[in-house]
């Protein structure tokens, strides 16, 4: 069974706005906080068996219109196929699935899609057709499973150094090498990494859309859901292990060369820290999904749904990159014909 929210003013469908952070109505408007919402459960949910979401592909009934609709084993909101309306899936976000903590939007549809054109305009080598309303095939609103980490690292970097001094007296150059055994020992934390637990996410754009503010951190509640879609994790904790460590090592890496810049030389460079197992809460954090259509290829865009920041490859303009091209060449022959002019 799905569960849906009400307007109390109308009996409609209740949807979550990012660009308002209340409850609305998109048939009455009415503008409801979420906390003044009243949530009734329906016991059939709760006794569901575990075995119905673990499955491939399960169905629920739409709690609108009484509709079965199918949906995939790692979905917790949609909506119906047949009314439109938004559904959660209240099986899906128990028994270890449910998250703590969430961030809600704070960009609605119309705001990404701005905020995506506005990204577009900056690319200097972005075609200038790229950006346009009928170009985009799907926009979606997605709370993806992150599981954030505190860790804590017993720093230990060793490393040989040189220094080279060179001092010049008349025409005589004495030059000095001075050899160091370097040591960087400290300890260093970091809250709430994030790293997503869906396997079809594009790792690396959910990288680059990084940092989300976490100010907006609020315990989680199924009311936010509503009109967006949202994903339980099919990655448990332990099996990021193995990517938290290759980012910590990369910020240990930086902070000690970051220590060593005045150094002429640096080798042998050890990383003997201690990275103590982490500590961790699950999270739905959101993301604006775009599919984008361009001259017959598909271009995939993540944006923050909380900073807007965006993330994605947009093609590349031929005739731009030309321009860019002929314009070095002409540059080059001016100051080539230049330079040759003063030697002649």
């Amino acid at each position: 069974m799905s569960v849906s929210y009400k307007c109390p003013n109308c009996a409609a469908n209740l949807e979550f706005d990012a660009d308002t952070q209340q409850m609305a109505c998109k048939f009455c408007g009415s503008q409801i906080r979420p906390e003044d919402v009243i949530t009734v459960e329906n016991p059939e949910w709760k006794q569901e068996s575990a075995e119905k979401w673990q499955s491939d592909v399960v169905s629920y009934t739409c709690g609108n219109c009484g509709a079965a609709v199918i949906t995939d084993q790692n979905t917790s909101a949609t909506f119906c196929a047949f009314c439109g309306s938004p559904a959660i899936v209240p099986e899906r976000l128990v028994e270890g699935y449910r998250p703590s903590e969430l961030i809600p939007f704070t960009y609605g549809r119309d705001a990404a899609v701005n905020k995506f054109f506005e990204w577009c305009k900056k690319g200097r080598m972005t075609p200038n057709d790229f950006a346009s309303d009928k170009n985009i095939e799907k926009l979606t609103g997605i709370y993806v499973p992150f599981w954030l980490f505190d860790s804590d690292v017993d720093m230990l970097f060793t490393a040989k150094g040189t220094k080279v001094r060179s001092v010049s007296t008349g025409s005589t150059t004495t030059t000095t090498t001075s050899y160091y055994n370097i040591k960087r020992s400290r300890k260093e934390a970091w809250d709430r990494i994030p790293l997503d637990g869906a396997t079809h996410m594009d790792d690396k754009l959910m990288e680059i859309i990084e940092p989300y503010d976490y100010k907006d951190l609020t315990k989680f509640d199924m009311k936010y859901l509503a009109g967006f879609y949202a994903e339980k994790y099919d990655l448990p904790e332990d099996k990021l292990h193995v990517r938290l460590k290759d980012r910590l090592v990369k910020y240990i890496k930086t902070i000690f060369d970051e220590s060593v810049k005045g150094y002429t030389t640096i080798t042998e460079a050890a990383d003997k820290s201690k990275y103590i197992r982490p500590r961790y809460v699950y999270a739905l954090l959101p993301v604006w999904m775009l599919n984008y259509q361009y001259r017959g290829k598909k271009y995939t865009f993540a944006m923050n749904g909380q900073t807007g920041k965006v993330a994605g490859e947009p093609p590349i303009s031929r005739m731009k990159l030309l321009v860019v091209a002929s314009t070095s060449l002409l540059v080059s022959g001016i100051i080539f014909y230049l330079i040759g002019g003063l030697f002649l």
